[in-house]
């Protein structure tokens, strides 16, 4: 008699960030419900007109939501999201209302899908930039509250640096800041290779095992690289984002001719990793004619 093989577990990790819930160029939910005040005092519920950029980017994330579903089937979602779940105030020129719950509402709808996915067990979500969250992660700290209460069967938290371990081997260092893609195309991942060998060199020398999974967020530019160091080995993704450039991100990015948008779904099973799905969606942000 052959021996029975045992199933290994299978978990699909999601990762995304910088959705900027708030921001005229940043992802919103068309189901979101918002609230102004009649003249006679009434509460008056609305829905915000989507921007065409809005309308673009929810458009693409459901159907990064649906693929995800796909690869997953019936087995096991955990979802990350890194940071940034809301614009802030720094730059008001930028936002759909000046309302700081209009954000904070903006963001819990552009989650709430992943919620009611039934195979979604554990939703993360990491503190980001703190102009963008209200300081001291306000906004991810409400975001958070009103989730957990809303959608018991699931487990929501949140953390500013965290460190998972998924089937019981794999694990996953996330966090919204880390290294800077390249200033040059042809320097792409360098600054993240280096940025990733130091944090792999530090767990080794101390007596650690580096973790199998490093992701970072903050710069809405898509970097993986690869590291085997000693035996051990490590993979670095930055993300890519749910927001368009405005006039301060056109100015900070030096006025980069092309944005991605998108997520990154990894496949875990038995502990390892498996295939990488890179959901990304390349955009053309030049104003183009002939005259």
């Amino acid at each position: 008699m052959g021996l029975l093989k045992r199933k290994l577990s299978r978990t699909i990790l999601v990762t995304f960030s910088d959705t900027h819930g708030g921001n005229k160029l940043g992802l919103i939910n068309p189901d979101t419900v918002l609230y102004d005040e009649a003249e006679d005092g009434e509460k008056v519920p609305y829905k915000p007109r989507m921007t065409a950029t809005q309308s673009y980017l929810w458009g693409l994330y459901q159907s990064h939501i649906e693929e995800v579903k796909k690869i997953a089937g019936k087995d096991r979602i955990c979802v990350l999201h890194v940071g940034d779940l809301t614009q802030g105030l720094r730059y008001p020129q930028a936002l759909v209302s000046t309302r700081m719950a209009d954000q904070i509402l903006i963001a819990i709808g552009n989650m709430e899908p992943w919620c009611k996915i039934p195979n979604v067990s554990h939703i993360r979500l990491a503190g980001g930039t703190q102009s963008h969250e209200f300081m001291e992660s306000t906004s991810t700290i409400l975001v958070k509250e009103q989730l957990s209460s809303e959608y018991k069967g699931k487990d929501i938290d949140l953390c500013q640096h965290g460190l998972l371990e998924i089937d019981g081997g794999f694990t996953v260092d996330y966090a919204h800041h880390g290294p800077y893609p390249g200033s040059r195309v042809w320097l792409h991942g360098n600054v993240a290779r280096y940025y990733l060998r130091d944090l792999m060199m530090q767990d080794i020398m101390e007596g650690n095992v580096p973790p199998n999974l490093v992701v970072r967020a903050h710069y809405h530019t898509p970097i993986k690289e690869h590291l085997e160091i000693m035996g051990y080995e490590s993979w670095l993704y930055i993300l890519p984002s749910y927001c368009a450039l405005g006039i301060y991100g056109r100015q900070s990015m030096r006025s980069v001719n092309r944005t991605t948008h998108g997520l990154n779904v990894y496949e875990i099973v038995g502990g390892e990793l498996g295939r990488v799905y890179r959901l990304h969606e390349k955009v053309d942000v030049r104003t183009k004619e002939a005259i």
